[in-house]
């Protein structure tokens, strides 16, 4: 009988049998009362064997556990890596993006300055004609 919790059935015998219960009934419920205990704590009787077994087969699973838990934080570290990667790369490929926009921005602006600034000095230059013309036309109807 492997019993984790001792029971003694010939001592629970002599104990009832000092307490006044007759010797054959004594005897009788310890020994119902060891079948009941082995019935229902037989089965939880676990061998030193079988904890050896438990326990590799427990470590194996935690190694195997930890192994894939390896695995995950090496693809989830290289998953970062690669968007790391990409990010950099697009901000680069935006910053080249905005430099050029910004020359071209830049020169079309300065175009249009010089074109309009042109213009202006171009119709200055025709108000300061007509002006002179009118003054001219002004001054001969007065002297006239």
């Amino acid at each position: 009988m492997h019993m984790p919790i001792p029971f003694d059935t010939l001592d629970y015998a002599k104990k009832l049998s000092s307490a006044g219960v007759p010797v054959p009934q004594a005897e009788a419920h310890a020994a119902a009362l060891g079948d009941v205990l082995d019935d229902v704590l037989g089965p939880a009787v676990v061998v030193q064997g079988e904890l050896a077994a438990i326990e590799r087969h427990m470590m194996s699973q935690f190694q195997l556990a930890e192994q894939k838990a390896r695995q995950l934080a090496q693809q989830v570290e290289h998953g970062t890596a690669t968007i790391t990667d990409r990010l950099n790369n697009l901000a680069v490929m935006l910053s080249s993006k905005f430099d050029t926009l910004e020359q071209k921005t830049d020169a079309r602006l300065e175009r249009s300055e010089a074109r309009h600034g042109a213009d202006i000095r171009h119709l200055q230059w025709m108000m300061a004609t007509v002006l002179l013309l009118n003054l001219g036309i002004l001054t001969r109807m007065i002297l006239h």
